[in-house]
Parts: structure tokens; C-alpha cells; sequence
């Protein structure tokens, strides 16, 4: 796993926020809002002003065949096929908004190597701004090497993953650069999602002006930390999934109280509006100020990859909130992106008609093949648990009620 290298200020890898005595929260299932209240929202989402400033990543694929053993070691000979590369990191958060109909502006760090041009290409191909696509002189562009193999008559899978890239090292000029790129694509943003995947291109430091601006200004910040969540404060919505909100806070998520109890940490430290913790096959809990909405996850497919999952969810809850749909619809499109994105391999971005089509499938998803909660690089996971596990956490559930009409309150 990659260590988070830090911000300048001491905080990096595995920080915690200080314990101090929480408030109980409630918790309360509900139904989720009506098609018919969502879908109107998906049409009012097109056309937001979108910035995306992060980590930037190209996930490449390699796909081969396994054939044989090698007499070398006792490993696989793989034979290579093919190669793909998609838009990874905040690359797929941008092309996620992009897909759903916003006008995406990014802002980070690349190197000046193919890498980062095949990057900036496939942003561009799907019309997304690259302006504040800024070039490192001193650094690569971050790739991440999945090797997918399996035999003629099986499906492929993932072997191994190979990681190439690191901390951006930033100085005055790095710094000032940033800024700058961030002036004019932010300008008229209506919607900022912060995509930290440790890299530094973003930083809690470097982010902390920039949030209480554009706050003040009625923007809507999203952030999607992945290692210092707890380090950033005052956004309008943060999206951690369940193992980095417990890690983030310092608990172990056993059950439903003890992640009132994490959700309870996070709110008073971060101090965010709105905080969407994804749960796998248990849905997402969107939490505001002392009591918690949970979700059951949407859909009634088998998870296939949960790979990008994660970026699907905060783009779409984002845009939501940024286009004026109240929370809880906006955590209701986001669960119902995430089980879109699941059901296909790779990041690959959810798109608003492939939103439409799913808001009419309803349903309970199955469990996932890859275990409760886990996200691959990013995912959401949203995938229901089965009846057994269910009547296991019954008791640990505050009573279920019936949400009003239309959906419940947001």
C-alpha cells in the first residue's frame, strides 16, 4: 500500500482525529426516494460547472492468456493480448461528471512523459477542460499496471498490480502554478470535488483557503480522501467508505452503533455538511449533523468490479447536491451510480442515460463476490448482504420505518 507522504504540516499516513466523547447518533432505515422525485434531477445536473482537482491517474490494462507453468519457478507464463488504459484517480471522478453532463475543468500534476499525454487525451476525448492539467518537470505521471490473465474458456482476472509513480515534490514556482490554474478554472465552478489519493497534488494545506472561499461563495466542495479524510475540514460532502471512515476516526466499525459512532467523530472534526459513508453490500448511511439515513444498496445484479466505484458516487452526489437536489436524493442517484458502476470491469464512467435506465431496476443487489465493504482501488461496493448476515445485524438496527411520501425528507 502506498504511504501518504504528508502535506507539510505533519499530517500524513493513518492520522486519526482526536478521541473526545460523542454524541449518540440515531440511525433510521428508510425507503428510498421515488423514481419519479430522482429523475428530474439527472436533467438538472447537466450543464454544472464541475472542477476536479486531485491525484491524476492512468490505469493501464493488460490482458494475457495463462497457458502453462514456468520452469523457472513455480509461477504463471503469461502471454500477452492486449492493452487498454483508462482515466484513473481524480481522472475518473472528472470523466464520471463529465459523462453525467456537468462542463469539467481539472487541475493537478502530470509529468511530461506518454503517460500523461495519453491522460490528457482520454480527458479530453470525453470533453473535459485540461488547461489546469499542469506538466511536473521533476516527476511522472502516476500509472497503475493492472495484469489480467485467465484461459481461453475463463473469464480474466486480475493477477497482480504494478504501481509506478510518487508524491509530486512541490516548490514556490510548483505552488504558484497551482494557484493560479485553480483561479481560472474555479471562477464560475458551482460544484469543486477534491480527489486525494495521496499523490499531492492536493493537500488538506494546500486545499484548506480554497475550501473556506469557496464555501463562503455557495460552491459545493465534494472531497474523496483517500489516507487523510480526517485532515481536512468544513466541506460541503465527503464520501469515505466504511474501512476509511473507521481508520479515519480511529474505531473499529464492528457494527451499526459503533459506525453512529465513527460518523459522530467525523462530523465534529471534518465538520462537513454532509458525510456519505459507502458500505458494500450494505449500501451507504448519509449523516447530517446528529442522526444518520441509511440506504439499502440498489439493484438486483451481482457486483463485478468495484474498481471506480467510489468516483461514480462522489461525482454523481456532487453534481447532485450542486444542481440543488436535497441530500438525501443526492445520496439516493449516487447509491443507485454505484451499482451501476460495479456491474461493469474497470473504471468506467457512469453516464446519465446508463442513470436513468438504472432508477426503473430497483430491487436488492446480491452479495459480492469480493467480500463486505472492500472497494478495490476506490470502489463503493454497493452490494446487498444476504439474508443470514441481515438477521445477524437485525438486532443491532434501530426499528425500520416507512419513509412519507415521496421518499422521506432530505
Amino acid at each position: 500500500m502506498k504511504r501518504d507522504p504528508g502535506d507539510g504540516n505533519g499530517r500524513g499516513d493513518g492520522e486519526r482525529v482526536a478521541a473526545g466523547r460523542e454524541r449518540a447518533m440515531k440511525l433510521v432505515r428508510v425507503a428510498p426516494p421515488a423514481a419519479e422525485r430522482l429523475h428530474p434531477w439527472v436533467e438538472r445536473m447537466r450543464g454544472v460547472r464541475a472542477v476536479v482537482w486531485g491525484d491524476f491517474v492512468l490505469d493501464e490494462y493488460w490482458r494475457c492468456l495463462t497457458r502453462r507453468v514456468s520452469r523457472e519457478a513455480p509461477v504463471l507464463v503469461l502471454d500477452w493480448q492486449s492493452r487498454s488504459a483508462q482515466g484513473g484517480g481524480a481522472a475518473n471522478a472528472a470523466l464520471n461528471l463529465a459523462s453525467l453532463g456537468a462542463r469539467v475543468s481539472v487541475v493537478g500534476w502530470i509529468g511530461a512523459d506518454e503517460a500523461g499525454a495519453e491522460l490528457r487525451r482520454l480527458l479530453e476525448r470525453s470533453g473535459v477542460d485540461t488547461a489546469g492539467l499542469l506538466e511536473h518537470a521533476r516527476a511522472s505521471t502516476v500509472v497503475k499496471i493492472r495484469i489480467v490473465a485467465g484461459s481461453v474458456h475463463t473469464a480474466l482476472q486480475q493477477v497482480v498490480r504494478v504501481d509506478r509513480g510518487a508524491a509530486f515534490p512541490l516548490d514556490a514556482r510548483d505552488r504558484a502554478a497551482l494557484v493560479r490554474a485553480l483561479e481560472s478554472a474555479g471562477r464560475d465552478a458551482q460544484a469543486v470535488l477534491l480527489s486525494d489519493y495521496g499523490y499531492d497534488s492536493v493537500t488538506p494545506a494546500l486545499a484548506e483557503d480554497g475550501v473556506r472561499s469557496w464555501r463562503a461563495r455557495g460552491v459545493t466542495v465534494a472531497l474523496d480522501a483517500r489516507y487523510r479524510l480526517a485532515s481536512y475540514r468544513g466541506v460541503t460532502l465527503a464520501t469515505p467508505n466504511e474501512s476509511e471512515a473507521a481508520a479515519a476516526a480511529g474505531i473499529e466499525a464492528g457494527d451499526e452503533r459503533d459506525l453512529a459512532r465513527v460518523a459522530a467523530r467525523l462530523m465534529r472534526v471534518v465538520r462537513p455538511q454532509h458525510l456519505i459513508v459507502t458500505r458494500g453490500r450494505d449500501g451507504l448511511t448519509l449523516w447530517e449533523r446528529e442522526s444518520g439515513t441509511s440506504l439499502e444498496a440498489h439493484g438486483g445484479e451481482e457486483a463485478v468490479d468495484v474498481t471506480g466505484a467510489g468516483d461514480a458516487v462522489v461525482a454523481t452526489a456532487s453534481l447532485a447536491l450542486a444542481a440543488g437536489a436535497p441530500a438525501l436524493d443526492a445520496a439516493a442517484l449516487a447509491n443507485v451510480a454505484g451499482s451501476v458502476a460495479v456491474s461493469r470491469r474497470g473504471a468506467v464512467a457512469v453516464s446519465a442515460d446508463e442513470l436513468r435506465g438504472a432508477l426503473g431496476a430497483g430491487s436488492t443487489r446480491k452479495p459480492a463476490r469480493t467480500g463486505r465493504g472492500e472497494r478495490g482501488e476506490r470502489g463503493a461496493a454497493p452490494t446487498a448482504s444476504d439474508p443470514a448476515a441481515r438477521a445477524r445485524r437485525a438486532k443491532l438496527r434501530p426499528r425500520a420505518r416507512r419513509a412519507p411520501a415521496g421518499g422521506g425528507a432530505a
